[in-house]
């Protein structure tokens, strides 16, 4: 997905090109993720067969203060033989428990992050840097990457409907991903409104990936550019990065937003308020 990559880059170059693209990639060491909270509300969604084979899994990100919402009761892992994951992911994508469905998106997000993480920890423990614990994590990646041989690029493009899945539950980012993998115009009108309610729910939240997405969605998702606008400045803020008019306008620039019309001093100070104000009710401390 190099559009999507290049628009971040554009994006990150006033807000702070490291601590965007750390937002949107694994961090090279990281433990483990927190078991998932109980279950909400269902919020139906049915979609087609998988969009593409090469369709991209977003990383987690390492800064998101919103829990990832279970979609079903928790139910025990399943022991990953010889297999692998790729059976398992298959299971998942043919089932109905949103659970699992986010489950083999995380095995993906790992299999993707396997290589960078373990040269990584290599190089760490090659500078002596905790090299007892960086022999551990290198042979846990080691395991790792001996369950992701079964992984194909057919198991990669189930990724849309894994989405799917893991969003009629209400999972937090669920949303997010299925913006960055399925064209809206693939989706009935009113699934569409479905995934971009849950979508603007989870932004709302001060959910880091999710604000992105929406930073990056199409227009034909229904995003209006004042909102477009919000999410681009809350994305920056988030990194304490300090926003002016200035700051916000060539952000605004490099989001494709205001080019009919200049974008006014006062849209661009409603939009940097709007953004604080988000992220306050979600919790954050923003930037004076």
């Amino acid at each position: 997905m190099i559009p999507t990559r290049w628009t971040l880059v554009l994006i990150a170059a006033l807000a702070g090109v490291a601590a965007l693209l750390y937002a949107t990639h694994e961090p090279a060491v990281r433990p483990p993720m927190p078991p998932a909270e109980p279950p909400v509300a269902p919020l139906p969604l049915n979609l087609p067969p998988a969009a593409s084979a090469a369709a991209a899994v977003p990383s987690a990100d390492p800064q998101s203060t919103a829990p990832e919402r279970s979609a079903t009761a928790q139910t025990a892992a399943p022991r990953i033989g010889s297999e692998g994951y790729g059976a398992h992911i298959e299971r998942a994508a043919a089932g109905n428990d949103p659970a699992a469905a986010w489950e083999a998106v995380q095995w993906l997000r790992q299999c993707d992050a396997q290589g960078a993480q373990r040269e990584s920890a290599e190089t760490l423990r090659s500078h002596g840097v905790a090299p007892d614990f960086m022999t551990q994590r290198m042979a846990e990646l080691d395991a790792v990457e001996r369950r992701c041989q079964t992984v194909t690029a057919a198991h990669r493009a189930l990724v849309p409907q894994l989405a799917a899945l893991a969003l009629r539950a209400g999972v937090t980012g669920a949303a997010a991903l299925l913006a960055d993998t399925v064209s809206p115009g693939g989706l009935p009108p009113e699934q569409r409104r479905q995934a971009l309610e849950a979508l603007r729910r989870d932004a709302q939240n001060g959910h880091t990936p999710s604000i992105l997405a929406a930073v990056l969605a199409p227009a034909d998702w229904g995003l209006s550019d004042e909102e477009r606008l919000r999410y681009v400045l809350a994305s920056a803020l988030q990194r304490n990065t300090p926003v002016d008019l200035g700051a916000a306008r060539f952000m605004a620039s490099q989001a494709g937003l205001g080019r009919q019309s200049r974008l006014t001093d006062a849209q661009l100070a409603a939009g940097l308020q709007a953004a604080k104000d988000m992220l306050q009710r979600a919790g954050f401390t923003v930037p004076p």
